[in-house]
């Protein structure tokens, strides 16, 4: 689920990912499901990776 969030968000144009993040969070910070409250722990750990728009250096040597 994790890594689903992750690629839906980053296929989202960097000027509404956080926005989008944001909401995310929000909805996940509502639920009494473990599984989601641990979705959020995990998105928000990462959350600086994710809304990181700059160019990925594997793709760009690949590329």
């Amino acid at each position: 689920m994790f890594d689903r969030v992750w690629k839906m968000l980053q296929e989202i144009d960097a000027s509404r990912r956080k926005k989008t993040f944001d909401e995310i969070i929000e909805l996940l910070s509502s639920s009494k499901d473990e599984k989601m409250l641990q979705l959020k722990d995990d998105l928000l750990t990462f959350e600086d990776d994710i809304l990181d728009d700059s160019e990925d250096p594997i793709k760009t040597l690949l590329g």
